[in-house]
């Protein structure tokens, strides 16, 4: 397991979940119950995202080799929703689905772990799409121990982070939560843009090479 591999995975997943800009989210829909149940709310919610992303990191191949779809497809379509999630953030509109009926029905369930916390708040069609690509792209059996820890690190991140969500937020403010979201949609739009482009690159490679 390389460290520059590790870094790398991790800081890709991390930006992209971007937990920072949940918090204002997550304490809204906390801030009336004690903090026993935050804390089993955030360990829940970890550990249902690491389940959710080791199990599309590892299935999602799969999926496609069913319903037929190419890798180039997969790419294209990744790198859209990834792109626009990057664009959200820029703007400062990401982590904002969680609205309407859903926040409201949030405020009434005894558990918020899985929904709205794990999925869609943070690990949603963005991350998982990023995780199905990183799958194909690192085949080695390394590469890929080295991405399912780098999965476990955010988890444990995460649950640092909320841990001390009031603090964060005491201290940041929500206009300091919003510029370093900013600064992770830069590097999302430009993880998407990137896979795209590839994708398009290795299309006309494709194309060139048949004729």
């Amino acid at each position: 397991m390389t460290i520059s591999f590790f870094i790398g995975s991790f800081i890709s997943l991390f930006a992209l979940i971007n937990p920072l800009s949940a918090l204002p989210v997550f304490i809204s829909l906390t801030a009336n119950h004690d903090s026993q149940w935050r804390n089993y709310q955030i360990r829940k919610t970890c550990m249902y995202i690491v389940i959710i992303c080791v199990c599309s990191y590892m299935a999602g191949s799969h999926i496609l080799g069913f319903f037929g779809i190419s890798i180039n497809a997969l790419k294209i379509a990744g790198g859209i929703i990834i792109s626009r999630s990057g664009f959200l953030l820029l703007n400062a509109k990401h982590k904002r689905d969680v609205k309407g009926k859903i926040k409201k029905e949030s405020f009434e369930k005894e558990d918020i772990s899985f929904s709205p916390l794990a999925m869609p708040l943070l690990s949603g069609p963005g991350s998982i799409s990023l995780l199905i690509n990183m799958w194909i792209e690192y085949p080695q059996m390394e590469q890929k121990a080295t991405i399912i820890m780098a999965i476990i690190g955010v988890a444990i991140s995460i649950y640092a982070i909320f841990s001390i969500a009031p603090r964060v937020l005491k201290y940041t403010g929500e206009a300091g939560l919003k510029s370093l979201s900013k600064i992770m949609g830069f590097l999302v739009l430009a993880i998407g843009i990137e896979m795209i482009s590839a994708s398009i690159l290795n299309m006309l490679k494709t194309i060139i090479l048949s004729h």
